[in-house]
Parts: C-alpha cells; sequence; structure tokens
C-alpha cells in the first residue's frame, strides 16, 4: 500500500513538472490532409491495449503511404508491436521514475521528433493526464483526443466518447475518423514472428488484473476436466502467477516457462484453443486467430472480448463453471 502512494505521488510530480514543459494548444490548428509524421500516444503498461491499438495503426500506415506513423509506449511490452513491424518510441517508465532527472530529457528529445500531429489514444470512456501530458510534450501542432472527462484545454481536435457495447479496438480506431477516406475497422491482427510448431493443445492462463483473476478452484477444475481429454499448456505472467500455475497443473497440464512477447506469440499461435480470464494474451491470442474461450467476472464483455472465429465468453461475477468453460473449449478446439 505505502509503495503504491509513492508510486502515485510519484506520477503526480512528474505530471505537475509537465505541465511547464507543454506548449498551449492552439484553437485555430487545421488538421493537415497529409501529415509528415503522426505519433499515437499510448503510456500505460499493458500488454491488452497495445493489441486493441492494432487497427488504428494499420490504418493510419494504409492511409498515410509515406507518412512516418510512431508509437510511444512503455517499453514494457513494446517489443509487441514491433515485432509486427510498427515503430514504436519506447518510454522507460520505471528507469525515469527512479531517475526522475531523466525525465526532462526525455521530453526535449520527444519535441525534436517533428510530429504535425500526435494522437492520444489512452482509454476512451475517461480523461488520462498522462497520456494528455505525453501528447503534448510531441509538440504537435494538432492534438486528437477523446471529448471525455478534463480533457478541454490539451486537444485541438476532440474526437465523441463511444457508445456503450462498441469494442474498444473500434473505438480506438475512430481516432482517425477526422480525415476524409478513413479506413473502415476491422479486428486486430497480429502475426507471430516466426513460424511455430501447430498442436493440438489448449492452453490456459492463470492471471489477470484488478478482480478479473479467476479463483484457484476453478482453474484446477478447467485444468483437470481440459488436461482429460487434451494436452494442455498453463501460462502465467508474474513470479505470483507462476506458483499458481504450478499449484494448478497439480490437477493437470505442463506449466510452460517464461516468455518474452515474440515467443508468447509464437506459442499461443500454434494452440488449437485458448482458454483465459479477460487479460492481455486474450486479446494476442485473439488477434492471432486462435479461438479463445473467455472468462469473464466483470460485466464489460462487449467491449473487451475475444474477436476471434469460435471465440465465445463465459459471464459470473464469481467466476464462470468448469465444466461449461472445458465444453466451450472442446467444441472450439481447431
Amino acid at each position: 500500500m505505502i509503495a503504491k502512494r509513492l508510486e502515485k505521488a510519484g506520477r503526480r510530480g512528474l505530471a505537475g513538472v509537465a505541465r511547464h514543459l507543454v506548449p498551449p494548444v492552439s484553437a485555430g490548428a487545421r488538421l493537415p490532409e497529409r501529415p509528415e509524421g503522426i505519433l499515437v500516444v499510448r503510456p500505460d503498461s499493458r500488454l491488452g491495449n497495445l493489441v486493441l491499438l492494432e487497427p488504428l495503426l494499420r490504418s493510419l500506415v494504409a492511409r498515410f503511404s509515406g507518412t512516418r506513423v510512431a508509437l510511444l509506449a512503455s517499453d514494457r511490452f513494446s517489443g509487441l508491436l514491433i515485432s509486427q513491424g510498427y515503430e514504436v518510441i519506447e518510454a522507460r517508465k520505471a528507469d525515469m521514475a527512479s531517475h526522475p532527472w531523466k525525465f526532462p530529457g526525455f521530453c526535449r528529445r520527444l519535441g525534436r521528433e517533428g510530429f504535425d500531429v500526435a494522437i492520444d489514444a489512452s482509454h476512451p470512456g475517461g480523461f488520462s493526464l498522462s497520456g494528455a501530458v505525453v501528447t503534448g510534450l510531441s509538440r504537435a501542432p494538432v492534438r486528437i483526443g477523446f471529448d471525455a472527462g478534463d480533457c478541454r484545454g490539451w486537444y485541438t481536435h476532440l474526437i465523441a466518447p463511444p457508445g456503450y457495447g462498441m469494442h474498444e479496438s473500434e473505438a480506438l480506431h475512430a481516432l482517425g475518423g477526422l480525415w476524409a477516406g478513413w479506413p473502415g475497422w476491422s479486428r486486430p491482427v497480429l502475426s507471430p514472428p516466426r513460424s511455430g510448431v501447430g498442436r493440438r493443445a489448449a492452453g490456459l492462463h492463470v492471471g489477470a488484473s484488478r478482480g478479473k483473476a479467476l479463483p484457484f478452484e476453478k482453474l484446477r477444475d478447467i485444468a483437470r476436466i481440459v488436461s482429460s481429454r487434451m494436452p494442455l499448456e498453463i501460462y502465467w505472467g508474474t513470479d505470483e502467477e507462476k506458483t499458481l500455475a504450478e499449484a494448478v497443473s497439480e490437477a493437470g497440464g505442463r506449466v510452460m516457462p517464461g516468455l518474452p512477447v515474440p515467443d508468447l506469440l509464437v506459442a499461443l499461435a500454434g494452440l488449437s484453443v485458448f482458454v483465459t480470464a479477460d487479460n492481455g494474451p486474450m486479446h494476442a491470442a485473439s488477434a492471432l486467430g486462435v479461438p479463445v474461450v473467455a472468462l469473464f467476472r466483470i460485466g464489460n464483455f462487449e467491449r473487451y472480448r475475444p474477436l476471434s472465429d469460435g471465440s465465445s465468453v463465459l459471464y459470473d461475477p464469481e467466476g464462470p463453471d468448469p465444466v461449461e468453460a472445458a465444453g466451450r473449449a472442446f467444441a472450439a478446439a481447431r
């Protein structure tokens, strides 16, 4: 708890410094028909959010052939989109938090990149101060963001927030809708950075955040039922999740090693089906075209559901029924 408070206080301090470095927006800024450089900003450290940005990045590249399109993202999972051929400017957040004197230098370097459009691709449903600050630090004369919360004064062009039930990737894609000829949205698509081995195996991920994780007993029962009929690979992300995965594997299944993002994409792409709570690997597997059985404990599944063929959602605040989850997995396995 104390560490969290210190972390939040550090972020507020950096934001306060950044307010003095961000140039004010110009009310008369005009949207360039042919930008020289477009920066997309998503500074949080979540794998799934980068997957959900892929349609926006793909459409920007397609709409503006020859224009530099770059994403500013945390270095934690930046390898995901680097592996897809996108340019990523890495923000080393942990390093700057422990060495705050590096932050002004990062600001100056970003301002010298010469982007004439910056798009704040933070969560569409609310205002992100960190996203707005970093968008401003680009010094782009045109800054695009969602019309939500305390956004006034941060952007030159505002996009209406999405309607309830619109998929998050579709909402983020709408940030480019100010331009004529904007391509239509399609689901996120990823390719493994190298070919892997296809195998008739199911995957089970044991981790998730903010009340999304499944109870141990339900994970154990899913592992027991699924492994009785097909090989099961158990995935995890943190050390705590690794301990959980090892306990779950006692009911059946093989615990996978810790995998960097490119290797995770290769492993997921070879699965027949992936069973998981709402987390980043869920979005990655869906974008790779793997059928996903998504187990939601929060009722926002319309906005974050997997979109690959054969995918389905089970929702229960206490965690979906393991028997039904396993049945969905057997039916969806390719």
